[in-house]
């Protein structure tokens, strides 16, 4: 399961006010949960709806109370600074043009290949 930006769950900006956050999950509370919205205060539940639900909550605990919204911003950014701040791949010696055919192949290129994927 990929981890989810809260904001982006919450449908508000990173600048938001405490109040807007707050407004933005009142109204999806009241969209996805199963007693609020819909026909008859009472709308049929999904799957999907109980655990967009769930996202939502998880965003508001977090972005609902000042000094975890200050310690998610923090690490927000410093995942961010990480993130921008690596060198791009190098690229493989099997890519690059060769001269001598022989040559072997470096552990370090082979272990590059082989999980590049996980990065």
């Amino acid at each position: 399961m990929r981890a989810r930006d809260f904001y982006e769950v919450l449908g508000v900006d990173r600048t938001a006010s405490r109040q807007e956050i707050r407004a933005a999950y009142r109204r999806l509370v009241r969209e996805l949960h199963p007693d609020g919205g819909g026909p008859g205060g009472r709308s049929p539940v999904s799957e999907h709806d109980s655990e967009r639900l769930k996202e939502v909550m998880d965003a508001y605990a977090v972005l609902g109370r000042d000094d975890r919204r200050a310690a998610y911003d923090a690490a927000l950014e410093r995942a961010e600074t990480v993130l921008w701040a690596q060198p791009p791949p190098r690229r493989p010696v099997w890519l690059a043009p060769r001269t001598p055919m022989d040559e072997p192949l470096r552990e370090e290129d082979l272990l590059w290949f082989l999980f590049r994927w996980f990065r």
